[in-house]
């Protein structure tokens, strides 16, 4: 089964879809990933964060248009089939782009059929353990999509997952207490809820992540490979 297929039947609840994606381990990707499937399917998208991102100069979003500016982006006709990125430049990070206001999102959100939010930071590591401060889920929220990667299996944890200090093994066990955690991958979901376990093809043996248990539904899959694996 592609994963493609897994994650638009899952995450997609029909207009004004709002899907917040948290974790690690290929958020980004995984934004640009559902946004082309969303267009493959005709429908219009806002890709945008509640903390902070990768500029459309610094990464290939595969856009049709990109804001940074509020009367632009709300000027602008909406059209199906295209990929909209909005958020403001960042005054510390040139390369960074950061949270619009969040009642413009609110707005934006009830005029695009789906809204693809980064709703985390993970400083490129596969895992993370929350903070107080994050991750920013807004209300409108239909759908949280909650990303780990399986990269760090066996790793040190301290590598691997931003938010923990300590001498643990990121084994199939500290993936488990990441789920079960409070400040934990499913922290603040809001909606639809979703446990993918990314990277799949990075390892040699996937069996060992069945073992997980989560309030919600567990997908082992890999972006990269658009695969599912059962």
């Amino acid at each position: 089964m592609k994963l493609s297929e897994k994650l638009v039947k899952t995450l997609y609840t029909g207009p004004q879809s709002v899907i917040s994606v948290t974790g690690g381990g290929g958020k980004t990707s995984t934004l640009r990933f559902l946004a082309s499937k969303f267009k493959e399917m005709g429908l219009s998208v806002l890709i945008t964060t509640t903390t902070k991102f990768q500029g459309p100069k610094q990464f290939n979003w595969g856009l049709d248009y990109s804001f940074s500016e509020e009367a632009d982006i709300l000027s602008h006709e909406i059209k199906k089939g295209e990929v909209v990125y909005f958020a403001k430049r960042s005054v510390v990070d040139m390369k960074k782009y950061t949270s619009p206001r969040l009642e413009i999102l609110s707005l934006l959100t009830k005029r695009f059929d789906v809204t693809i939010i980064e709703a985390d930071g993970a400083k490129m590591l596969p895992l993370k353990l929350h903070t107080q401060r994050d991750p920013v889920i807004i209300d409108e929220t239909t759908a949280t999509l909650a990303i780990m990667g399986a990269s760090a299996l066996n790793d040190r944890a301290d590598n691997n997952c931003f938010g923990f200090s300590g001498d643990d093994i990121a084994s199939v066990e500290f993936y488990q207490k990441l789920i079960d955690h409070e400040e934990g991958v499913l922290k603040d979901a809001k909606g639809i809820k979703l446990i993918l376990i990314n990277q799949c093809d990075l390892i040699s043996d996937v069996s060992v992540f069945k073992r997980l248990n989560a309030p919600c539904e567990i997908v082992l899959g890999s972006i990269n490979e658009d695969k599912v694996y059962v």
